[in-house]
């Protein structure tokens, strides 16, 4: 008897230094064929690619240390097929210039 093995749920990775943004994002999710992760920093977050398969990340863009559009472009290095969006309170032109060409996103969303 040939097995089918179980289908992967994605892994959805939330990078923000605000845990009540976190945890916001994690509540959209609950109920959803995802699995969340959390990082408070795209320091955090790296560490977490290193041993996740990550199919979408959802990061902040004004973190300390580093931006998220410096952390984006090291995770599509790490992990070039994972979908990347970027979130932010500022819109300004030259963030999302650098979010693009740098961290190499496919959607830029505002936060409310």
């Amino acid at each position: 008897m040939v097995t089918t093995p179980a289908p992967s749920i994605p892994v959805l990775l939330c990078v923000d230094d605000e845990a009540g943004i976190l945890k916001s994002l994690q509540r959209l999710f609950v109920g959803q064929p995802v699995r969340v992760l959390l990082a408070g920093s795209g320091q955090q977050a790296l560490q977490l690619m290193q041993t996740e398969k990550v199919q979408l990340i959802i990061s902040d863009m004004r973190m300390p240390q580093m931006n998220g559009a410096e952390f984006l472009a090291q995770a599509a290095q790490l992990q070039p097929d994972c979908y990347r969006i970027l979130m932010t309170g500022y819109a300004d032109l030259a963030s999302t210039v650098q979010a693009i060409n740098i961290g190499k996103i496919h959607r830029y969303v505002q936060k409310p």
